[in-house]
């Protein structure tokens, strides 16, 4: 695998910055296979949209998210995609979470997602900086 197969791994983490339903979608083959690993049970989605309503479920309850760090690479076969971020949910306050995949791509678009899910952790409130305008 070469790093412009990759490609379709910085889109996938643009469209969760973003977030993008409709491009996360876009990043998955129709047939895509997106295993999820929580402090929960183990879940399987199939398809761009289960897995785009799989990342919506995580992310729109939060009333401001701020990613604090991600990167994708190549490993080998596969690519990896990472990203922690804080969020404000409505109830529980500010919480910290992380996950990191590893991909399978085939012409262009993810065919098999493995994911894992460090699970909303409570964290403090971020420091508020001049200019600073939460997303």
């Amino acid at each position: 695998m070469t790093t412009a197969e990759a490609a379709v791994g910085r889109k996938l983490l643009q469209a969760v910055q973003a977030p993008n339903w409709t491009a996360i979608a876009r990043c998955f083959a129709p047939e895509a296979s997106f295993r999820v690993l929580t402090p929960g049970p183990l879940r399987t989605f199939t398809g761009p949209e289960e897995a785009a309503e799989r990342f919506r479920f995580w992310l729109e309850p939060l009333e401001e998210i701020e990613f604090l760090e991600s990167d994708v690479e190549v490993i080998a076969d596969r690519v990896r995609i990472r990203y922690r971020f804080r969020g404000r949910d409505p109830e529980k306050g500010w919480q910290l979470n992380e996950h990191t995949g590893y991909a399978e791509v085939e012409d262009g678009r993810i065919v098999t997602l493995n994911m894992t899910c460090a699970g909303f952790r409570p964290t403090t409130e971020p420091e508020r900086r001049p200019g600073r305008v939460p997303t």
